[in-house]
């Protein structure tokens, strides 16, 4: 729990750590330590199972004053759907992402642990939209605002034909903004959601220009 004093008024914010599941991947992967994304070493076929290791995918739930966020990394609450991208991903892909995803971890049911439904959710802000797992995001339709930045969005519209982005995100409310110049971050990019410095989106990207990482603050502290 983060509390915000602001005007001798406590703004009181929660956050909660949703995991939704696991996904194996090469060792060095998350560190990027050979500095390449897209060399074959990545995949890790040559590497036995004890050299790889499994990581938690998360969602993390914000309750703001201003607004109920959804911070999500994607993941399907359709266990079909689930097994359907995994079966349309690329040999390359499936090879460097072995997910693993049970139907009790899914989104929805975690949402309800903590007494929301998706339409709760005011603002959902996707940590990162991977080409291949970016469609029919059916599961949060529901949701107020999803949010989408213009590196994200651009980073789309140069991986898709617009016949397939509309068929993605048409059934969503789709907002888009403008990431601005303000020093944070790597590139120097981010966005004030609320205007208040208290949950900013940052600019990070890796092997995605469109990923982005969430900042809040408590006063000057995060």
């Amino acid at each position: 729990m983060v509390k915000i004093i602001k005007n001798d008024l406590i703004m009181e914010i929660k956050v909660h750590n949703l995991q939704n599941g696991q996904v194996r991947v090469e060792g060095f992967l998350p560190s990027n330590e050979n500095n390449n994304f897209y060399t074959f070493s990545y995949t890790g076929i040559t590497k036995q199972v004890k050299c790889k290791v499994w990581l938690p995918v998360s969602s993390y739930l914000i309750e703001h004053p201003k607004g109920l966020v959804l911070i999500d990394q994607m993941c399907h609450a359709d266990m079909y759907q689930i097994k359907r991208d995994k079966k349309e991903l690329s040999f390359f892909q499936n090879l460097i992402n072995k997910p693993f995803i049970e139907l009790e971890d899914i989104i929805n049911e975690k949402l309800a642990k903590v007494g929301y439904k998706s339409n709760d959710i005011d603002y959902l802000i996707p940590s990162d939209i991977p080409s291949n797992y970016s469609r029919k995001l059916n599961y949060l339709k529901s949701a107020k605002k999803v949010m989408i930045s213009d590196l994200q969005w651009n980073t789309e519209i140069q991986k898709k034909s617009m016949e397939l982005l509309s068929d993605n995100w048409n059934d969503l409310n789709l907002q888009k903004f403008n990431f601005s110049k303000t020093g944070i971050g790597p590139q120097g990019l981010s966005y004030d959601l609320f205007g208040d410095k208290s949950v900013v989106l940052v600019s990070t990207p890796e092997y995605s220009s469109g990923a982005v990482t969430t900042i809040i603050k408590n006063n000057n502290d995060c």
